[in-house]
């Protein structure tokens, strides 16, 4: 029996070896189960250590200051400060543009009404002359092609939606000018309309733009799908105005005088430059502001004195 109690004695003693020091502690009766509770609440209850000692790694020391922000706030600066300082950019390239509109446009308005001769089109194949200029008034003679005219969908005036009307003059020689008429009401959701167009030799002036571009584009232009007349299309460029008719179309539109009697709603200012240069340099500047006031957020958020928490 003594070699019963010897081993019995061992076996306490293994146990006890295993036990780890806040076990070997633990009171007289107290439960295996019990003993975890302890061991975890003595964990939870160390006190952890301050920021300044276990994360906080100063990347900048200016005088008693520190400068430590987090790498997800640097990333944020980074990705704020680019976005801001490319639309800055971009608003200045604007505004170099917008100058050239305006120089142009003074020098058409110096330069008076002028004989539109587009013959170059049809030699050039892509029917564009750069000899016609952004805003200058023109005088055009031809015959209006009124049963092949294109209706520039979702255009607004006022409160209503409503087309403009696209019609091409054929010039001698057979070139096309499309020709802005003015816009017509939606009055019937399922028929598109089909404004009329005079019959026989026209004179007419207007003063000349390029196609208008859509506030945003997306995708590719639109194919030459579309079928009978007059064509519904989405602000169309010359490539696919050129399609529709597999003829020499001039690369532009010329917007009909105000005062012709054969257009519709011609509410047009034959100021095309829009928004002024000034305008946007101004934009310009409130970008470049915004990505200097996200490097300041950065700054006060994250500089803090030596010693403070």
């Amino acid at each position: 029996m003594r070699c019963g109690g010897d081993i019995a004695a061992g076996g306490e003693r293994i146990a006890r070896r295993g036990r780890t020091p806040l076990q070997r502690s633990a009171p007289a009766g107290v439960s295996s189960a019990g003993t975890f509770a302890l061991t975890v609440g003595a964990i939870v209850a160390v006190p952890p250590l301050s920021d300044a000692h276990a994360v906080d790694r100063p990347l900048m020391k200016i005088g008693r200051y520190r400068f430590a922000p987090p790498w997800w706030g640097l990333l944020l600066f980074a990705i704020a400060a680019t976005l801001f300082s490319a639309l800055g950019a971009w608003q200045i390239q604007r505004a170099h543009y917008k100058e050239s509109l305006v120089a142009a446009q003074q020098a058409a308005r110096e330069a008076g009404l002028t004989r539109m001769r587009p013959e170059r089109a049809a030699a050039e194949g892509d029917a564009r002359v750069s000899d016609l200029q952004y805003g200058r008034r023109y005088i055009a003679e031809g015959r209006y092609d009124g049963a092949h005219q294109i209706l520039l969908r979702d255009q607004m005036h006022g409160q209503t939606v409503g087309y403009r009307v696209w019609t091409p003059l054929i010039l001698d020689g057979g070139i096309r000018v499309m020709v802005d008429r003015g816009w017509v009401p939606d009055r019937e959701r399922d028929t598109r309309p089909d404004p009329p167009a005079p019959v026989g030799p026209v004179r007419i002036q207007g003063f000349w733009r390029s196609f208008p571009q859509p506030p945003l584009q997306w995708g590719v232009q639109q194919a030459c799908e579309a079928r009978g007349w007059p064509r519904d299309l989405s602000y169309p460029g010359a490539a696919t105005v050129r399609c529709q008719y597999e003829a020499p179309v001039v690369d532009g539109l010329l917007l009909l005088d105000p005062a012709d009697p054969h257009g519709f709603v011609r509410d047009w200012d034959e100021d095309l430059v829009g928004l002024s240069p000034f305008g946007h340099y101004a934009y310009a500047s409130q970008w470049f502001l915004a990505a200097v006031g996200a490097g300041v957020i950065l700054v006060v958020v994250n500089l803090r004195r030596d010693g403070d928490a």
